[in-house]
């Protein structure tokens, strides 16, 4: 008898490329995939019977698999995998009614558009700084500003100067709050290299973009999570997070899928938009802004959640097995 692998209910595939962005907010669903030398990249149909809260928009193989998935919602059955999916959210008569309104066909065109618009590897949750600006956050964004612009309070030595060599990011939570030493000597470095000019990245403030102009920056994006959001009306609006100057997400992928559900050409805004390139890139400025985050107050999460049912799952494989 096979032995029944749990890691393939909690292991997640990861599909696809960025699309290129079109005027038509929904001109995107047009792009194909991409794979090898003129071939296009294929995956298995998504078995609408397996949705779980963990269904992501990468594992759809195509606009049937979304279809299945609207039809499921259109029966307004409680039972059904998507509704369990969405657990204690789920409102199948009012997602029902949002899916008459929309129309199957553009809702499963714009569910084609989010999967093709994730990236092959995606940046992991746990990689995102706290910074400044939601409510349970320390500090202003004005202070992140002030951090990665030189002349004011705080200068990060995020560049190397012809004295001194860059100085790297700290782990993370090194330190929690500028009462530590080693905070205010992290956050004044730029002012102390040599040339405390070049340690600058633009930082615009109250960024406003398309949602069909915006780029994921993570490849876990949950349907049942995003659709709960969409048929309650998210649309557009102020993620709360903080935006890439070549708008890249840095965090509420969910508010954008559900945004993009209902409106792809509804306007997005963050508290900043960050040049990361002038940081040296993508990976060294996110760890560069978790330091920035720490000093001002805001310790972050160092390890990916677990999938709360992977416990299950290899008990269930233990039995099977045994």
């Amino acid at each position: 008898m096979k032995k029944f692998n749990s890691a393939k209910w909690i292991t997640e595939n990861k599909y696809s490329k960025l699309p290129e962005i079109e005027k038509d907010p929904d001109a995107q669903v047009a792009a194909s995939p991409k794979g090898g030398e003129g071939e296009e990249e294929t995956k298995p149909p998504l078995d609408p019977a397996t949705i779980t809260a963990q269904t992501s928009y990468g594992d759809l193989s195509g606009e049937e698999d979304a279809k299945n998935i609207l039809q499921q919602i259109l029966t307004a059955d409680p039972n059904q995998p998507i509704f369990k999916a969405q657990g204690s959210f789920a409102n199948p008569e009012k997602a029902a009614a949002w899916v008459k309104e929309k129309g199957i066909d553009t809702l499963a065109k714009r569910m084609v558009a989010i999967g093709d618009a994730l990236p092959a590897t995606g940046l992991p949750k746990k990689d995102m700084p706290f910074l400044p600006g939601p409510d349970d956050a320390v500090g202003s964004v004005d202070d992140v500003g002030d951090a990665l612009t030189p002349g004011g309070k705080y200068g990060v030595d995020f560049k190397e100067s012809e004295l001194k060599e860059k100085t790297d990011a700290p782990a993370p939570n090194t330190f929690v709050g500028m009462d530590n030493p080693a905070a205010q000597d992290y956050m004044t470095g730029g002012e102390k290299d040599g040339d405390p000019k070049d340690d600058a990245a633009a930082f615009n403030k109250d960024p406003s973009i398309a949602a069909s102009a915006a780029v994921p920056t993570q490849s876990n994006i949950l349907i049942a999570k995003s659709i709960g959001m969409a048929a309650n009306g998210v649309e557009g609006g102020d993620l709360g997070a903080y935006f890439s100057t070549d708008n890249e997400i840095l965090d509420g992928h969910h508010r954008w899928a559900a945004t993009m559900l209902n409106n792809p050409g509804a306007d997005m805004g963050g508290f900043a938009a960050i040049d990361l390139k002038a940081m040296g890139g993508t990976k060294p400025a996110l760890k560069h802004l978790t330091a920035i985050g720490n000093a001002l107050g805001n310790k972050t999460k160092t390890a990916e959640s677990k999938d709360p049912r992977a416990s299950l799952y290899e008990r269930l494989e233990k039995h099977i097995n045994k």
